[in-house]
């Protein structure tokens, strides 16, 4: 059974018409031109980030922007509080829940992810244009939910808690090359299936991916990674799993290394690399 946060290609096809509709193409431009889904538009996570300079003088990317800034970006993609919103990337990847939790922290109702992406579009349905496509001007206004995302200070003062769970989304070798203290490690890509493109797995086989970490209904699950792009996908997965206490560290390792704080090892600090 699939979370309704998701949509497959064939429901997606029959829903086209809406007049609410908004298909987002979180690729690169580039990719978009190359062909996409019909009506869909382009935004890149990146131009709903922005680079901060810490106090120390450290920069860290690719934090998500002001809800001021980013209420343009949206807007013009035709992103309006009454639409329902649809994401894809090419498929087994991480765009489109970065993406997706971006909308979600700036807390639109309705955002969905195609399951399989581009790929299991092509695979179900088959229809690709290159025409670019032009939404009428959307109204919605970003409003943070501070709930749903992790800074330094939050992580320093949950560490340790039992009544947290702090996963690295990263893949098995760069947990074992370093991670932040007390975490336990959950790559992405155990989030999706293959069945001839990758699609995310069923409710239940998440639930289980998830508990086997030692996450459980009424911990707090906190996701990490780099730079903030694949935990945002083992977000995703956690949320249709049925987690609600869920929330991104969007500053990730990248920022945890920029304020001074080490990794150490499996995110162990007793054990030797």
């Amino acid at each position: 059974m699939l979370s309704e946060l998701v949509i497959e290609p064939e429901a997606l096809f029959h829903i086209l018409s809406l007049a609410n509709l908004v298909i987002i193409d979180a690729r690169s431009v580039e990719e978009y031109r190359k062909g996409h889904i019909v009506g869909a538009v382009s935004l890149h996570p990146s131009r709903l980030e922005q680079e901060v300079t810490l106090e120390n003088g450290s920069q860290v990317s690719r934090l998500v922007c002001e809800p001021e800034s980013a209420t343009e970006a949206l807007r013009d993609a035709g992103v309006s509080k009454e639409s329902r919103v649809v994401i894809y990337d090419d498929g087994g990847d991480y765009l489109a829940a970065r993406l997706f939790w971006i909308l979600d922290y700036f807390s639109h109702p309705h955002v969905q992810i195609l399951d399989g992406g581009l790929d299991g579009w092509r695979a179900d349905v088959g229809i690709i244009t290159r025409e670019l496509s032009v939404n009428e001007k959307g109204n919605f206004t970003p409003s943070p939910d501070e709930s749903k995302r992790t800074d330094f200070f939050d992580l320093l003062t949950s560490i340790g808690q039992a009544s947290m769970n702090l996963c690295n989304s990263l893949d098995e070798h760069e947990f074992a090359k370093g991670a932040i203290p007390g975490s336990v490690n959950l790559p992405y890509q155990k989030t999706y299936r293959e069945s001839g493109y990758s699609r995310l797995r069923g409710t239940l086989e998440l639930r289980s991916i998830f508990e086997h970490v030692g996450a459980k209904p009424d911990k707090e699950l906190i996701f990490y990674c780099g730079v903030g792009y694949s935990a945002a996908q083992t977000y995703f997965a956690a949320k249709a799993a049925g987690f609600s206490r869920v929330s991104l560290y969007d500053g990730s390792m990248e920022e945890w290394t920029a304020r001074g704080g080490d990794l150490f090892p499996f995110g162990d600090p007793n054990k030797d690399s």
